[in-house]
């Protein structure tokens, strides 16, 4: 594999919750409890879960938009917490984002040019020419009519908004694109448009992708790796055909069928789930999992379940994962 660009290691977000009045101390909800993973250099990791599980705060972390509770995120094998100055400035310069709604990403009273040219003004080193030039280039690069520099984002459709925000983030330059449900707020007729355009430009650029999103589909198309996380933990991760095609975990399992097969003449079974997502502020103890899975037993109850190499490759907490050979 590829050596990782950015590394999550036993990263963690609690918030504290108010509770009653004089109660001590007070309630946590884990939000972020103790994430592990890595991103390849030049490849994206799709990273998958109900809503909820605490996707987008990992986001959060890694851009540096909410500072963590515990763990280590590494970049390019440098300490991301303890960057300052001007090693923070060029974390953040290599480190973008696409946000999810295009509607509310951009300011409507600011132009197309100066939406993709705030984050070079912000950075101040370039000149204006070399600004001009370099938006027109994005422009071109994602496929925005060349008039569009001048125009306002509500003169444009959600696809070309999507588009706009694209070429916000790679004005810089970066190395790592974070793209937090980039398609979700978007027409199914748009939506392989844009995922398009991201394939080309990473194999164009050399980007590495985070990919955040609840859409087995689109992680399955964009993703050589896949992380799984559940109630703030990742429960299962590998390679796409790994963790897509023989899943190990149950609630991998559940996931995946939910998915239409890709052949009408194929069957998968329907795994249902029941009862509610558990709450962040008191989970279950033991495996997280074990209040929704189909395969619980006693000791799920009892203790956290180690993370297992399967047999497949891919690695499970799960006490009931298939091993690899010794």
């Amino acid at each position: 594999m590829t050596r990782p660009l950015l590394e999550a290691i036993e990263l963690k977000k609690h918030y504290r919750v108010p509770g009653k009045l004089f109660q001590r101390p007070h309630p946590v909800a884990r939000s972020v409890d103790g994430v592990d993973f890595a991103v390849p250099e030049g490849e994206t990791l799709g990273l998958i879960g109900e809503s909820g599980c605490g996707k987008s705060t990992t986001a959060k972390l890694l851009l540096r938009l909410e500072n963590p509770t515990g763990g280590q995120i590494r970049f390019d094998g440098e300490d991301v917490q303890a960057a300052r100055g001007k090693a923070l400035g060029k974390y953040r310069r290599q480190v973008q984002a696409v946000f999810q709604d295009p509607y509310s990403s951009l300011n409507p009273r600011r132009t197309v040019f100066q939406a993709i040219a705030e984050p070079l003004v912000a950075a101040s080193e370039s000149s204006r020419a070399e600004i001009a030039a370099r938006v027109a280039e994005l422009i071109r690069v994602v496929g925005l009519p060349a008039n569009a520099a001048d125009r306002l984002p509500h003169e444009f459709s959600g696809g070309q908004r999507q588009r706009i925000a694209i070429a916000r983030g790679l004005a810089l330059q970066p190395r790592l694109l974070i793209l937090d449900e980039p398609v979700s707020a978007l027409d199914v007729s748009i939506r392989a448009q844009i995922l398009n355009l991201l394939s080309d430009l990473q194999e164009r650029f050399g980007l590495t992708y985070l990919l955040i999103s609840h859409d087995l589909e689109v992680v399955q198309h964009m993703s050589s790796n896949v992380a799984v996380m559940y109630l703030g933990k990742i429960v299962e991760r590998g390679t796409t055909a790994q963790v897509m095609e023989t899943p190990q975990h149950p609630y991998t399992k559940a996931l995946l069928s939910s998915v239409l097969p890709p052949h009408p003449d194929r069957r998968r079974e329907r795994i249902r789930l029941f009862g509610p997502l558990p709450s962040p502020i008191d989970p279950p103890s033991g495996c997280v999992f074990r209040t929704r899975c189909p395969n619980a037993q006693p000791v799920c109850a009892i203790s956290v379940p180690p993370v297992v190499k399967t047999v497949t490759g891919s690695t499970a907490a799960c006490h009931f994962a298939e091993p690899a050979a010794a």
